[in-house]
C-alpha cells in the first residue's frame, strides 16, 4: 500500500458507486442487503471528504461496515 492514504475520487470511480448503489437496490431484503448498504454509506461518506470513524485505523463496533 502507498504511504499516501488519501483516496482519489475520480469520474471513474464516482460512477463505479454509482453500479454499486444501483446493484444494491435491487438485491432482496435481509442481512446481505444492509450490509452491503453499510459498506457504500462508508464510501460515500469517505469520498465526501468526511473523516472515518477511528481514522479508519479498525471498524468501528456497532456499525453495517464489513468486517
Amino acid at each position: 500500500m502507498p504511504k499516501s492514504k488519501t483516496i482519489r475520487v475520480t469520474p471513474n470511480v464516482m460512477k463505479c458507486l454509482k453500479e454499486l448503489k444501483s446493484a444494491v437496490r435491487n438485491l432482496p431484503s435481509g442481512d446481505v442487503k444492509k450490509r452491503a448498504k453499510g459498506a457504500l454509506d462508508y464510501l460515500s461518506d469517505t469520498f465526501e471528504g468526511k473523516p472515518q470513524p477511528g481514522r479508519g485505523y479498525k471498524c468501528p463496533v456497532r456499525t453495517l461496515i464489513i468486517r
